[in-house]
């Protein structure tokens, strides 16, 4: 490097960015650019005056903090002048009051909040950005009441739980608030914060009526269903949840702030987001091209030789096999002491990429000593055959959606504490994941057997390179079109109830406004209002459960009605057995899925275990559902082994997929619904309440959560083996249990319960 033309080229770009002839963003690409190639130099007192002077120009003082933080250099500065000093000067304004340190562009943001003010923004950042960090500035400078915070999966919900429950830069906020993360919490506080998924706020807006002073959705592109990063090829639900958890929240809310990575800001005035942001009067916040950590990109191609990201030289031997130069890029990358992530499109290709790796035996020397107590439990847990322990015993975790919880976090844990060098994941390292490496490869350019959208590619892309830890990250793409598509225009992100011109389901109409209403819209909504007040059914009905539409529920409503007497005393038999001993009746539980809710299912799936029968004529989804009540995840693994002559893999991932995407998701939503019209039925033939009416609620947090107890509750969302959660279940009710079950936890349960603890006693 010649550090002359550098420091040249470096100032001209300070000046053109004072002549304002170069952008914010242009600057601080330059400016951390520099601060890469400087990293590695002996520096200068002189060198570190300029260096401080850069970081607070750009309005980043983190990049200078990093050189002391991420590469142990000397950092304190003994001649001072005036330049020095205005940068100090000028840092010091980036402090807030509990001497946390933001950096310029989050200070932009957080000073548009005002009490006087009615503040709704829509913020569309980086992924380096901080956002969600942002928000809890804003927590203790508004000092709100009660506020919701909105995330789009558990994980992510877990990881802000305990992040305000154990970060020291939190404990204002802690000391204020009562936190709420369940759907069923009563005990409200004077100040309380709930960290809600979209369907769990919904849940709790079933029971709760609470006026919010200010919400923050994170991840608001899920409203669109095009957007949702899933690998399946069909039509995603939770999209729904996310549109009518949003609009009930705008509607009553006075403070929003919503945001999401790189999200095109639709230039036509008539689009159905700007019209929605128009017409919530939200101000736009456009930070899509502050990369706070920059990016390097190399394109992987037939040629023997790349120089990546201008510091890793790789010969490839002249491999041409995708595969074989997948393992050499992962061998050159952890030979220089880094570690990388491997992007694959499905789940399937993770673990057949996890076992090309493995089978090169290039990493068979890896020391698993420090997580050697996880190895373990997972080895007396699971078949020591699973890929997922055969590749961390190599340092290799295997990431996705389909693994269970809890061993997601610890293989993340494990990742970003450098005890595992490659991590091989699908979009789920976009999604509730925060990840630290320096190395991204792209080995596909879809998710699933849907071609990547630009937003799908920028957002893989920000996981290479972390602010704090690195200056600059590498995509590396390997062998595919995923470089066309970061060049691409993108396309604008939609919000259906507010465009006349979309078909809008029976759910969506009841969550539009008139005006982005077609006639034939107003008349569906007419008669479905219609064919409720000719029933008799009271509002109370239809204002739970509301990604299930009023026409379905109706429906179940009919279906229990025209039940003959045997079958309603079967239905009814199921609910009580539930209800009084938790023991599943599969006749009752047959007739409620075959005869009442068949007719309402749209996911194929489910539809699928609900028609499909064994040889004794019950369904497949009751033989799961007994499988999994009465000896958990293991049992539903076992059964797709013995029943299905699955492979192992092929089990666990099956099995995943049941509870945590039809169980959890789908199941609940329709028994609940049947639980509801069926407490009405019974309370209107009893003249009593619906309180009094036996139900099976119990089964269905049991299906939510996986556990009753409020701790157990609070430890599933945290994530914890089945033998720390049965442990807290016993807790409340039986000491003794409990203590046994405590007694044999290994030496991993005891790690994990010295944390969980921590959480559900703060």
């Amino acid at each position: 490097m010649d550090r002359r033309k550098e420091a040249c080229s470096i100032i001209k770009a300070v000046n053109e960015y004072k002549n304002k002839q170069i952008k914010d963003y242009e600057l601080i690409k330059k400016v951390c650019n520099y601060f890469d190639l400087m990293k590695s130099e002996d520096l200068t007192q002189a060198d570190l005056s300029f260096l401080k002077y850069l970081s607070n120009v750009c309005g980043i003082p983190h990049y200078f903090d990093l050189l002391k933080l991420g590469f142990n250099k000397n950092i304190n500065i003994d001649d001072y002048n005036l330049q020095t000093i205005a940068a100090e000067l000028n840092e010091t304004a980036l402090y807030l009051p509990n001497m946390c340190k933001v950096h310029k562009y989050q200070k932009e943001i957080l000073d548009k909040f005002d009490t006087t003010k009615i503040n709704r923004f829509f913020l569309s950042a980086s992924t380096s950005f901080g956002k969600t960090h942002l928000v809890y500035d804003i927590l203790l400078k508004m000092k709100y009441d009660n506020i919701a915070l909105i995330f789009p999966t558990i994980a992510l919900l877990a990881e802000n739980l305990e992040k305000m429950l154990s970060d020291e830069n939190y404990i204002e906020i802690r000391e204020h608030y009562k936190i709420h993360t369940l759907s069923d919490t009563r005990e409200l506080g004077e100040h309380n914060i709930f960290i809600y998924t979209p369907e769990r706020f919904l849940s709790f807006t079933d029971k709760q009526n609470i006026k919010f002073d200010f919400i923050f959705v994170d991840e608001i592109y899920k409203i669109d269903n095009e957007f949702i990063l899933d690998e399946e090829a069909q039509e995603n639900e939770r999209d729904t949840a996310y549109r009518v958890a949003t609009y009930q929240l705008i509607r009553n809310t006075k403070d929003v702030l919503l945001a999401g990575p790189y999200i095109k800001i639709p230039e036509k005035q008539d689009s159905s987001f700007r019209q929605f942001i128009i017409e919530n009067k939200i101000e736009i916040l456009d930070y899509n091209n502050f990369e706070i950590v920059d990016k390097t990109y190399t394109d992987i191609k037939s040629a023997n030789n790349y120089v990546i990201g201008e510091e890793l030289k790789i010969d490839f031997h002249k491999q041409q096999n995708k595969g074989d130069r997948l393992i050499e890029l992962a061998k050159t990358i952890i030979s220089t002491g880094e570690n990388c992530i491997i992007y694959c499109s499905t789940r399937d290709m993770t673990e057949k990429a996890a076992k090309k790796i493995l089978d090169s035996n290039n990493f068979a020397n890896h020391s698993c000593e420090k997580y050697n107590s996880f190895i373990k439990h997972l080895e007396n847990n699971f078949n020591t055959e699973w890929i997922v322990i055969k590749a961390l015993k190599q340092g290799i975790g295997i990431h996705h959606g389909l693994i269970p919880k809890y061993i997601q976090k610890e293989i993340i844990n494990l990742f970003n504490n450098e005890l595992i060098n490659i991590l091989i994941s699908t979009t789920t390292i976009t999604e509730g994941v925060n990840t630290c490496a320096k190395n991204l490869i792209v080995t596909n350019d879809k998710k699933g057997g849907k071609d990547l959208k630009k937003f799908d590619a920028q957002n893989i892309s920000g996981r290479a390179g972390r602010f704090l830890k690195h200056y600059k990250g590498r995509v590396i793409v390997l062998k595919n079109h995923f470089m066309n598509i970061l060049d691409s225009d993108g396309s604008d992100i939609k919000y259906k109830n507010y465009d006349k011109n979309v078909n809008k389901t029976s759910v969506d109409i009841f969550f539009t406004p008139k005006k982005y209403m077609t006639s034939r819209d107003k008349a569906t909504k007419l008669s479905i209002i219609k064919e409720q007040r000719l029933k008799g059914l009271p509002n109370v009905l239809f204002e739970q459960y509301k990604t299930v539409s009023r026409k379905d529920k109706m429906l179940v409503y009919d279906n229990i009605l025209k039940l003959s007497s045997k079958e309603k005393v079967a239905v009814w038999d199921a609910v009580n057995r539930i209800h009084t001993r938790f023991d599943l009746s599969w006749t009752g539980f047959e007739i409620i899925f075959d005869k009442i809710l068949k007719p309402i299912i749209t996911n194929k799936h489910l539809l699928s275990l609900i028609t499909h029968k064994t040889e004794k004529k019950y369904s497949i989804v009751i033989v799961k559902l007994h499988n999994y009540i009465t000896g958990g995840f293991k049992a539903l693994v076992n059964y797709e082994v013995n029943n299905k002559q699955s492979t192992y893999d092929q089990a666990i991932r099956s099995s995943a997929d049941f509870v945590y995407n039809i169980l959890k998701y789908h199941v609940v939503k329709y028994l609940g619904v049947f639980d509801l019209m069926h407490k009405y039925i019974n309370s209107q033939a009893n003249s009593c309440s619906m309180e009094d009416i036996p139900g099976i609620d119990r089964l269905l947090s049991k299906l939510e959560y996986n556990a009753f107890s409020e701790k157990g509750r609070l430890a599933s969302d945290y994530g914890v083996s089945n033998n720390l959660l049965n442990y807290y279940e016993y807790e409340e009710n039986n000491q003794a249990k409990a203590n046994d079950i405590k007694n044999s936890f290994d030496n991993y349960e005891l790690e994990l319960y010295e944390k969980v603890e921590n959480i559900i006693k703060t």
